[in-house]
């Protein structure tokens, strides 16, 4: 068993390589900081960072109701970060809330260390305080960044991560990020224990429901849904000439909803998901679940506004976006949102390459998702992950894990007995998803999969980064009640 205590305990700044640690800031701000159990200056020995990401108070009120949001940079959502392939990654993150934070760069395969989960693989950075995260990028592609410490990502701390690839195939004239995000107006702290005693309840039409399903369950009514930052009433416009390239990023970097997107008479040629690549595939919408990122090039056939449609399933909204050509002004003649033509479906992707893994030892693991609707607890394998997930869990819940050593090859059936989808993410690693349990040659690589409603899946990694890595369903509040274990490589 992974000894819990003793990770806390290496997780601290005393543990930690010079270039990588805590950092206490000083009232004249990160230039003047010192290296907390080191009385060199920490910047002399290299730790310069690119990027300088400050998480903050502020107050919004993107759909009239003052709320208190946790931003980096100030903007929802934050501060982007972009490398190339190649890189060193050197971000400096700065605690200036009044509660310990931490950040999580989720879908990078990175050292254990530097994942950005409290009580996990780090110690969360104090207030006032700032955390040094420092490694190679071994990737590339669409990626974002989150807190990993309570409820605060649904509050905005989170921003894009892109790696541009130096040997990037496919041609466009723009490269465009595409954020998506829902906005809780009540306090974040006040969901669960609403959704517990009956006080809050989703009562809203559900017209975008998938094609081939009925209707699409959700915990919470949002307030609605921004698209970098920018309510459906004054959307987010970008300018782009008739027949130019246009790469888009599509990132739902929110809380627990999912989208279906569209653009007006504007096919999407998918190219990458979850920042790996796919054998290109043209439709006319996709879904894209919580923490799922999918990159398509689009190219406008003529002179017009086009209105970017993200649905949110199991809602009556949505979030709104419009990209218009530079001569005509960006408008939206009709702003509910119609789907026709193809749906991009999980069985459509196919990587560019085999992702078969070579033949080595084989660990499979069955991982129930289960939960209690009257209680609000959600479970992997009958188990609730402890604090701090799961304060508003029970008495019940404990740490587990699957153990595994380096070298095998690992699969997970996932079997959901609940009918809500459960995007599901792993840290420190990708897998190949096998539909419907099939393992194709050519299964596509990624770092979050959805088990539908009493659905079925499996993926397939190879345990080839030490460590304990985080695994866990990515809506917010199935997490907040302990939807989640651990994968610990033995020693």
């Amino acid at each position: 068993m992974f000894d819990l205590s003793r990770r806390r305990l290496l997780s601290t700044a005393a543990a930690l390589p010079v270039s990588s640690g805590l950092i206490a800031l000083s009232p004249g701000g990160p230039a003047e900081a010192q290296a907390a159990d080191n009385p060199e200056d920490i910047w002399s020995h290299g730790a310069n960072p690119d990027f300088v990401l400050s998480a903050a108070k502020h107050e919004l009120a993107p759909f009239g109701k003052p709320i208190q949001a946790l931003l980096t940079g100030g903007t929802w959502p934050g501060t982007t970060v972009r490398y190339r392939k190649g890189d060193q990654f050197r971000v400096l993150v700065e605690n200036r809330l009044d509660v310990p934070t931490s950040l999580h760069w989720h879908g990078l395969i990175v050292p254990t260390l530097e994942d950005g989960v409290p009580a996990v693989t780090q110690s969360p950075i104090p207030p006032g305080d700032a955390f040094f995260y420092s490694f190679p990028l071994k990737q590339a592609g669409t990626y974002w960044y989150h807190s990993h410490f309570g409820l605060q990502e649904q509050q905005g701390l989170s921003g894009p991560l892109i790696i541009e690839d130096p040997d990037e195939p496919h041609a466009y004239d723009e490269d465009l990020v595409v954020y998506l995000s829902d906005v809780a107006d009540i306090p974040v702290n006040r969901v669960i224990p609403e959704i517990r005693d009956g006080s809050l309840q989703v009562n809203v039409a559900d017209p975008y429901r998938l094609s081939d399903g009925g209707p699409f369950p959700i915990d919470v009514s949002y307030a609605g849904y921004l698209v970098n930052g920018r309510p459906p009433f004054d959307p987010w416009t970008h300018a782009l000439r008739p027949g130019a390239r246009a790469r888009l990023r599509l990132i739902n970097g929110s809380g627990s909803s999912y989208f279906r997107i569209a653009i007006d008479g504007v096919a999407l040629e998918v190219i990458e998901a979850d920042g790996s690549r796919v054998v290109p595939v043209t439709v006319d919408d996709l879904v894209l679940s919580t923490a799922q990122r999918c990159d398509v090039i689009v190219a406008l056939p003529e002179s017009g506004s086009y209105a970017l449609r993200a649905a949110a399933l199991g809602d009556d909204k949505g979030a709104l976006a419009v990209l218009h050509t530079p001569d005509v002004q960006p408008k939206v003649a009709d702003r509910r949102a119609t789907f026709s033509g193809r749906t991009l479906r999980d069985s459509d992707l196919r990587a560019p390459w085999d992702t078969v893994i070579p033949d080595g030892p084989r660990r499979t693991f069955k991982v129930v998702l289960s939960g209690n609707m009257r209680a609000y607890l959600w479970m992997m394998n009958g188990n609730s992950w402890p604090e701090p997930y799961a304060e508003f869990g029970h008495d019940e819940a404990k740490e587990s894990f699957y153990e595994v050593q380096r070298g095998d090859i690992v699969r997970f059936d996932f079997v959901n007995e609940t009918p809500m989808a459960h995007p599901m993410h792993l840290h420190g690693h990708v897998f190949r998803v096998l539909d419907d349990g099939r393992d194709r040659p050519d299964a596509p690589i990624r770092d979050t999969v959805t088990v539908w409603p009493k659905g079925k899946t499996s993926i397939e990694f190879l345990a080839n980064n030490p460590g304990h890595w985080f695994f866990h369903c990515h809506n917010i509040w199935h997490l907040a009640v302990g939807m989640a274990q651990a994968v610990s490589y033995r020693a």
